[in-house]
């Protein structure tokens, strides 16, 4: 790709919009672009040249730019080339040339790391390993004709670049569509399940697209355009993981009003650490195809990413300088951030966001890392942006963990002489965690006061071109959060339930106390058990960040601590209130506070136990059974139908202790007469039971051989009803009867 200017020093500054990707070039290779221009899984034997020279001109300009998972026999000379972010790339003969903001992350062969210009008088930032990618999805095509889209694995600390095939997906599941094919139709597709292959052109999008399934794909040929419909987003990410958007170029249509154009999440869902989502070669645009004095380009932010665990993959988000209508002034095509984050655990390679009209980047989700950052302020600006103290990257002070490296802050205030103080802005704590920053004065009027912070030389038409802030600043100790929840739900027995819900987050630094209080309250109707609960989770987190220039270290500590009230059920009339206490154990594992209503009524309730505790002791020591008579007077009638044998008629051998009276036959019902009483010695009755059977005692031990053998057992009047049910065939019946009937 050559330089799109030869007749100037400008040479490929606004080579925009083109990718060349999945081949091999036998011999060296040009390829002079800016941004959105990404080389990927190429193998090139022989040099790859970034710059192109032209005699009698020079080494035209360039603001790349883009390479990941390539493998370069030769030398990579980046030559002109301002930045350049190099991702998992294999450089063989090295690098040579380069300008401000050279990154090279998980690329071997890369040059050392440092801050500022080195020897070479090249600014580079080398990270040794990529802490997590997957490549971008590609189709490939076998002898037989057969397509298959292959969508690469993701992996952790790797480096150089990785050519293997992934997940082969046949075409079956992969629906391709044209411009001719509607957004509805398309969303069919995609809540079908089917991934979607997207044909260069031009689609004007009467609706969303919507990824609503886990590990889908939506991948574009050529940098298809879409241009979002009036009020809603060209793309929009449901709470899914394992999405991957690639190759596209999203427009802002004109007309109405956008509150984004790329949209990833709702905000609830934290993503998933091993199936990220993953955006590659993604490039957003407000304004350039339209004339603004017929109708204005606008969006309010282009990308919002709200979920968890995103990657971002050589990204463009700009805001249109220049068009079809030539130069853009008075902020037309209005656009007032390029990315705002509030998911968590974001990760970025190869940013750039330009010309916003606002802060450029805004960050508040926690544990975010940028590796390769590239802006420009807008041109069109007055005073009021410098005084509103907008910056080109935001991290909120909500944020506890983030680090940045290679992230640069440009401005070329065209038309009116505009002072900034600060090209970054970031929490006291996280300074450290910036590894070279830099800001660069590109030409025009203003200033920047500073790199990051107040930290860091000013940039303007009478200092150097390029400043980068190197030392470290003062240890700052870390932030202590507090965050207290109170939620409380009152519910009467009409059926009206209020519930009101307090939040507040107190962060507590060195030299500052920040406090946010929430209060949310809403009414609804139930028929549900009445209830009223109070609950109070207070957690208090630490944070400590150290980073040095070529690696970095997260430490965290954290500390939680959660208490809640006793929950009461109380059920409310017209009339009364009744409040039923929880259970007594849970009255004694948490008793209330001294002085507090609730301590009475726990004081009652032990007193309570106590007095029941008493009263078991005094009726058992009072009220116990007592002796049993000698000679107890049984029902005959009872004894003899449980003695005898319903079966035969006949007496069973323990009618002798009764001296063989025989009861006759009887029904399993007991006799209906009355009942007559005997009195039988207990001494006697064993002595005859003895003589019909064998009753071993304790003495004589185990079973004698010949004996018939029985279970040992002490007769008296009180256990020879057990000895004749365990005897009677008919038994349990019988004295099931008997029970029940007994006077």
């Amino acid at each position: 790709c050559k330089e799109g200017d030869k007749d100037t020093i400008f040479g490929s500054l606004s080579t925009f919009w083109r990718g060349a990707e999945n081949f091999r070039r036998h011999g060296s290779m040009l390829w002079a672009t800016s941004q959105a221009t990404p080389l990927r899984r190429a193998i090139i034997d022989g040099d790859l040249e970034l710059a192109e020279y032209t005699r009698h001109v020079g080494e035209g300009y360039s603001s790349g730019g883009f390479v990941g998972n390539v493998r370069v026999s030769g030398k990579m000379k980046a030559l002109s080339q301002q930045q350049y972010c190099t991702r998992n790339a294999e450089l063989a003969g090295g690098t040579m040339g380069g300008v401000w903001n050279m990154v090279y992350v998980g690329t071997m062969g890369a040059p050392e790391t440092g801050c500022g210009p080195n020897q070479q008088n090249v600014a580079v930032v080398t990270v040794p390993v990529t802490p997590r990618i997957a490549e971008k999805p590609f189709i490939s095509i076998d002898a037989a004709g057969r397509y298959s889209l292959h969508i690469p694995r993701f992996a952790h600390n790797r480096v150089g670049p990785d050519f293997s095939w992934g997940r082969v997906v046949d075409f079956e599941h992969v629906f391709v569509a044209n411009t001719s094919v509607s957004a509805a139709i398309i969303n069919r597709q995609l809540g079908q399940g089917m991934h979607v292959v997207l044909t260069p052109g031009i689609y004007h999008l009467e609706e969303s697209l919507e990824l609503q399934n886990h590990h889908q794909v939506l991948l574009g040929l050529g940098l298809p355009t879409l241009i979002a419909a009036e009020g809603v987003p060209a793309i929009r990410v449901k709470n899914v993981d394992g999405v991957r958007i690639a190759g596209i170029l999203v427009e802002a249509g004109t007309g109405g009003k956008r509150e984004t154009l790329l949209d990833w999440g709702d905000g609830t869902h934290e993503g998933n650490p091993k199936a990220p989502g993953l955006m590659h070669d993604v490039f957003i645009r407000v304004g350039g195809t339209n004339d603004p004095a017929n109708a204005q380009a606008n969006s309010r932010i282009m990308l919002r990413i709200a979920s968890g665990n995103v990657i971002g993959d050589n990204l463009w988000l700009w805001r249109a300088d220049h068009g079809v209508s030539g130069i853009i002034k008075s902020e037309m095509n209005p656009c007032d951030t390029g990315l705002l984050v509030t998911g968590g655990n974001v990760t970025m390679y190869g940013l750039a966001v330009e010309h916003t009209l606002k802060d450029l980047v805004q960050w508040s989700g926690d544990n975010g890392e940028t590796y390769f950052y590239q802006s420009e302020l807008p041109y069109d600006v007055t005073q009021a942006y410098g005084d509103a103290g907008y910056v080109g990257y935001r991290v909120h002070d909500n944020v506890l963990a983030h680090k940045a490296f290679g992230a640069g802050v440009y401005h070329y205030f065209r038309d009116h002489a505009v002072h900034v103080q600060s090209g970054i802005a970031v929490p006291a704590w996280l300074l450290n965690s910036f590894v070279a920053p830099l800001s660069v004065y590109l030409s025009g009027k203003g200033e920047m006061q500073h790199v990051i912070n107040s930290r860091g030389a000013e940039t303007n038409t009478r200092t150097d071109q390029a400043e980068w802030f190197c030392k470290k600043g003062p240890h700052v100790p870390p932030p202590t959060t507090t965050m207290t929840a109170t939620t409380t739900t009152t519910i009467t027995r009409t059926g009206t339930a209020t519930s009101t819900t307090t939040v507040t987050r107190t962060m507590t630094t060195s030299n500052t106390v920040t406090s946010t209080t929430r209060t949310t309250t809403s009414t609804r109707t139930s028929t549900s058990t009445q209830t009223v609960t109070t609950t109070t989770v207070t957690g208090t987190i630490t944070h400590t960040t150290t980073t040095t220039t070529s690696s970095s270290s997260t430490t965290k500590t954290k500390t939680v601590t959660r208490s809640t009230t006793t929950i009461t059920s109380t059920s409310t009339t017209t009339t009364s209130t009744t409040t039923t206490p929880g259970p007594w154990w849970i009255m004694l594992s948490s008793p209330p506070q001294v002085g507090s209503f609730g301590f009475i009524s726990f004081l009652a309730g032990v007193g309570l136990l106590n007095l029941c505790f008493i009263y078991v002791l005094v009726n058992h020591a009072c009220c116990r059974r007592r002796r049993i008579p000698q000679e107890p007077r049984v029902p005959v009638s009872r004894l003899l139908s449980i003695l005898g044998s319903p079966q035969s008629g006949v007496l069973s051998p323990m009618s002798s202790i009764f001296g063989g009276a025989s009861p006759g036959p009887f029904s399993n019902s007991p006799r209906q007469d009355v009942a007559r009483t005997v009195s039988v010695d207990a001494n006697n009755a064993r002595r005859s039971l003895e003589s019909q059977f064998w009753l071993p005692s304790s003495r004589h031990g185990a079973d004698t051989p010949g004996r018939p053998k029985m279970t040992s057992r002490l007769f008296s009047m009180m256990s020879m009803n057990e000895s004749a049910y365990s005897m009677s065939p008919r038994g349990n019946a019988l004295l099931a009867s008997w029970v029940s009937r007994s006077p």
